[in-house]
């Protein structure tokens, strides 16, 4: 297994090779090793099948390796083009690079064995390009604790860095926080001085990058994530997962909410539903029944074991066809 990125530091991307990783490892498949850091320079194992995370497919012999679409990459940089938090000439170095990774992308792609998607939505744009199955990004929820925090404490988890989509979401924040001073917000991750200065309430307390994420999380009792349209692109919402895995209940907009069961998430429209949502859920019952049945559908819908089951299907499908 191959990737781009470094075990040590965690973010969506590397959390997907990780629990892939290791949960093929639990269900006694060993002859298995992860890679990170891989790069054109990387020494490459010989005689086996490569199961190339994200774009490291690109360094491999066409035909020896399985290709995992975390999302699509062209697609999002395009979107990103339009983003109001960007300078001119970002945004169209954005539209020059969407048009050279979209052409990586299919390169990579068409010269695969096969895709593995991680949403439904990412599968119906890959279809027809290459043979292709959904391997939908999971958590194991006994190894997430179950909030105990009492009052209603909200969880905004980024980076907020100019770019991201938790930063093109600082009006929107602005507002929540403004609006509802009795609320507490903790916001997780990484954070440019702009984005904090704006926020400058006494009801926000900013934890930048912590070291137990989930911890962190935890002590929180529901997860406010918006997310831009382009979003609907991306694979299920990791940080959602997690949340729920923690019987927290998620506010989210719209495209955030694609590819769930509408009654399991506060789904706000405007950002006077935000607002009117969070309020609901100063009320400790709704939170919980939120909560409890988000994680029984995660833990039904989206375990590491039914989506691993999967990938031993793959490998031992396409193991065989490598020399």
């Amino acid at each position: 297994m191959l990737t781009e990125y470094s075990y040590e530091k965690p973010n969506g991307s590397i959390m997907r090779a990780k629990w892939q990783y290791e949960t093929l490892q639990k269900h006694g498949f060993k002859n298995i090793s992860l890679i990170d850091n891989f790069s054109k320079y990387s020494e490459k194992p010989k005689n086996c099948l490569f199961h190339a995370q994200q774009h490291s497919g690109k360094f491999l012999e066409k035909k020896s390796y399985i290709s995992d679409l975390h999302g699509i990459a062209h697609e999002e940089m395009w979107y990103k083009s339009f983003s109001n938090s960007l300078p001119y000439w970002k945004k169209f170095g954005f539209r020059i690079k969407s048009n050279a990774i979209k052409k990586l992308e299919k390169k990579i792609w068409t010269n695969s064995l096969h895709l593995v998607c991680a949403s439904d939505m990412i599968y119906e744009k890959v279809k027809n390009i290459q043979t292709a199955t959904i391997v939908r990004n999971a958590v194991n929820v006994n190894e997430y604790p179950i909030t105990q925090c009492d009052d209603l404490r909200v969880a905004v988890v980024g980076p907020f860095l100019p770019g991201t989509q938790n930063y093109d979401a600082l009006e929107l924040l602005h507002y929540c926080v403004k609006n509802l001073p009795t609320i507490h917000f903790d916001f997780i991750g990484d954070i440019s001085d702009d984005f904090k200065n704006s926020l400058n309430f006494p009801n926000v307390n900013f934890l930048g990058r912590v070291k137990n994420y989930i911890e962190s999380l935890s002590r929180c009792n529901v997860l406010l994530s918006p997310y831009p349209y382009h979003s609907h692109i991306v694979a299920s919402k990791t940080k959602m997962l997690e949340a729920g895995a923690c019987q927290m209940a998620v506010i989210t907009s719209e495209s955030g909410g694609l590819g769930f069961p509408d009654d399991l998430l506060l789904i706000a429209k405007s950002k006077k539903d935000f607002i009117q949502k969070l309020e609901y859920l100063k009320d400790e019952k709704a939170r919980n029944c939120l909560g409890k049945n988000l994680r029984l559908e995660i833990s039904k819908n989206y375990n590491t074991e039914t989506e691993t089951i999967k990938l031993l299907k793959l490998y031992d499908e396409f193991l065989p066809q490598i020399p």
